[in-house]
């Protein structure tokens, strides 16, 4: 761990629990629920929620109707009620590139133990072709902590590949066990056909998923930490070693990161989801999908929340 990623957990965790012991705080630190469904559709201010505390729920006492996005799809909530402050398409399908990686490693989590080392199969090479990658040497071994760490971090295709070939043997016995997970976990708009988002297949998601994904993955502490992390290191067992940096361009702005995941291709457009914190300590989730712009939208986004809503 990082002391970049120790960092974020720790604000993480005292921003979830301001007033609580540490050890209280730490106890129900990943103990974060799913919300459920809602059907609405279209751009909609107003705090809505359900099995929310009452009199805790942020309301909405701004001026502004509507926030201008150039995203498909946006969505935002109250982390610590489950409070919807502003949705978009939130239930249309569409690709979504590599966030869909949020549930290949929640998948991987199912089946192998982050110490696990595992062969960098020759698959590999395929996706160094395309996107993002570390240059994982085939033949090597390497730690499954630190396939998931690129994977989230670098969004290194080629790290998920291997790990979908540890997890299941092929990237289609991969995808099959990845969509088995996602169904038993009620993400019912959510397909995969690999493990790293690539076009191909046909695969899918919606905003409304991504954010079930992405809470799964909070409440997980090992992928929280890399969801907070700048970047790191992988050694493979043979002792090559792959530096790598995120691809997220919020962290060491102004702009508070909490855990954060994003994900390009030319078919899904720009797309991100966060967890950040307002003035008052609120932790505020936010996502958009088919951005032209997604680091400027969701600072609009999550701007425009701030201004239009007062948390009690």
């Amino acid at each position: 761990m990082t002391f970049w990623s120790a960092t974020a957990i720790i604000v993480s965790c005292l921003v979830a629990q301001p007033s609580a012991s540490w050890r209280s705080g730490a106890e129900g630190c990943w103990d974060e629920h799913l919300l459920q469904r809602d059907d609405s559709a279209g751009a909609v201010a107003g705090a809505r929620a359900e099995s929310v505390q009452e009199g805790l729920t942020p309301y909405f006492s701004g001026q502004a109707v509507d926030v201008v996005l150039s995203a498909e799809a946006a969505l935002a909530w109250d982390e610590a009620t489950g409070a919807i402050l502003y949705e978009k398409n939130i239930h249309s399908r569409r690709p979504v590139a590599s966030l869909s990686k949020l549930a290949s490693v929640l998948a991987v989590r199912d089946v192998l133990a982050p110490a696990e080392s595992v062969v960098i199969p020759e698959a590999v090479r395929s996706v160094q072709r395309q996107g993002a990658h570390v240059r994982l040497p085939p033949g090597e071994h390497a730690a499954v902590y630190d396939l998931l760490a690129a994977g989230l971090v670098a969004s290194a295709n080629d790290a998920l590949t291997t790990l979908a070939y540890a997890a299941a043997g092929d990237e289609a016995a991969f995808a099959n066990l990845t969509n088995d997970f996602v169904r038993r976990h009620g993400l019912l708009d959510t397909q995969v056909s690999n493990a790293t988002g690539l076009e191909g297949g046909e695969q899918f998601s919606t905003a409304n998923d991504i954010k079930g994904l992405f809470r799964l993955a909070l409440k997980d502490q090992t992928l929280r930490t890399m969801l907070a992390s700048e970047g790191g290191s992988l050694r493979t067992r043979e002792g090559s070693v792959r530096s790598y940096t995120s691809t997220n361009k919020l962290l060491g702005t102004y702009f508070p990161v909490l855990a954060a995941k994003t994900g390009y291709t030319p078919a899904a457009g720009q797309n991100i989801v966060v967890l950040t914190y307002g003035d008052q300590g609120q932790r505020i989730g936010a996502l958009v999908l088919g951005s032209n712009d997604r680091f400027q939208d969701i600072k609009t986004l999550v701007e425009w929340i701030k201004r239009n809503y007062t948390w009690p």
